[in-house]
């Protein structure tokens, strides 16, 4: 949704637009009309693009399953599901270690992956947890991932947004370096793990053709309505800059 918005406001990046790839003053303008053919663009291209892949990935996985060793399950509750755990277990504390420590002269590994390493997890249990009690409310309206998606998409929003202006705290944009970094860290860690497209579409894919439009077009037009008022209101009213942090 992120682009979606991106695209209405001509900040997605493109070489006929943006002949700089870093400096957002470069942007050349245009009319509103090519806007919303990019807009349309984006969400066609990312649903069929999503849709196409979930098929053919339903197609490669009935080629392979003849070839495909199965492993005993005893096997894997008790040995191979606890194995992974304690991995994930190691990783999160690894991550979170370099994060507090970040190898001399590899500062900018906090924003492009470590803190997002950090958030991740948490956003991968707001989504469950969401999931586990409200979809099940409505049966034709997948209410926990709706949920899931939208909460992402405001909280994406707000740090896309905050990380390009300057706080009155600091008067530097984003806070600070670090600020910078945590920020990119939520959207890309938090919200990327909160936010799924794959759920999204296999959701829609099983729905009714009727509530399948329903359920993706309050996704879309929810989503874009939010941004529209939370990055739209400082992206226009304000302007953004250049952020501080490398990602």
């Amino acid at each position: 949704m992120r682009d979606v918005f991106l695209a209405l406001s001509n900040d997605l990046k493109a070489p006929e637009y943006h002949p700089s790839a870093t400096l957002l003053s470069t942007t050349s303008p245009r009319n509103n009309g090519y806007s919303l053919l990019a807009v349309l663009a984006t969400i066609i291209i990312t649903i069929s693009t999503c849709y196409s892949a979930l098929k053919i990935g339903a197609h490669l996985a009935i080629l392979v399953q003849p070839i495909t060793p199965v492993l005993p399950s005893r096997f894997m509750r008790r040995f191979l599901d606890p194995s992974f755990v304690l991995l994930g277990w190691g990783c999160w504390i690894g991550a979170a270690f370099m994060t507090i420590f970040p190898p001399s002269g590899h500062d900018a590994w906090r924003s492009q992956v470590l803190f997002a390493c950090c958030f991740a997890p948490f956003g991968c249990l707001v989504r469950y947890y969401l999931s586990l009690h409200l979809n099940p409310i409505l049966p034709f309206f997948p209410l926990g991932t709706f949920t899931a998606n939208i909460f992402g998409t405001a909280v994406l929003g707000m740090s896309f947004s905050l990380q390009r202006v300057p706080l009155h705290f600091s008067g530097v944009v984003g806070g600070s370096l670090l600020g910078c970094q945590v920020l990119q860290g939520v959207q890309d860690g938090f919200c990327g793990a909160l936010t799924t497209v794959s759920t999204w579409i296999v959701e829609i894919s099983t729905l009714r053709k009727g509530r399948a439009y329903v359920y993706a077009g309050a996704s879309v037009v929810t989503g874009l309505v939010l941004l529209v008022a939370i990055m739209g209101s400082v992206r226009w009213a304000v302007g953004w800059d250049e952020i501080i942090c490398r990602t």
